[in-house]
């Protein structure tokens, strides 16, 4: 059964543009983003940037077969793009953890899709 998660990311205030300009990057490269994907075993991935009184954050939306299987996939990962990725947001992001509590209640998807 396909798995879903939504992270929620507190950005570091001096580093919005950098990360901005990364996610950028990650569009116009494409083709490899989605060729680690593919072998991390995601179907979807998108993020999104959220302006709060509390602050900047990076929401990410992930759907996979297996969560799990996902991050150590991505962790071990010596992909380029992946490597800049991990780079960019050690820098980017104030700690790194997930600062949503979000509690699935259902996941649907078209099968035709």
């Amino acid at each position: 059964m396909t798995e879903a998660t939504l992270l929620k990311q507190k950005v570091d205030p001096k580093e919005v543009d950098q990360l901005k300009d990364w996610m950028e990057t990650v569009r116009d490269r494409s083709g490899a983003a989605l060729e680690t994907l593919q072998n991390e075993g995601v179907y979807t991935e998108t993020a999104f940037l959220e302006e709060t009184p509390d602050g900047t954050f990076l929401v990410t939306y992930i759907e996979a077969e297996d969560l799990e299987q996902v991050w150590k996939t991505f962790e071990e990962s010596t992909h380029e793009i992946d490597t800049k990725h991990k780079k960019v947001m050690r820098n980017c992001l104030e700690d790194g953890e997930n600062a949503g509590d979000f509690e699935p209640l259902y996941h649907l998807a078209n099968p035709n899709r």
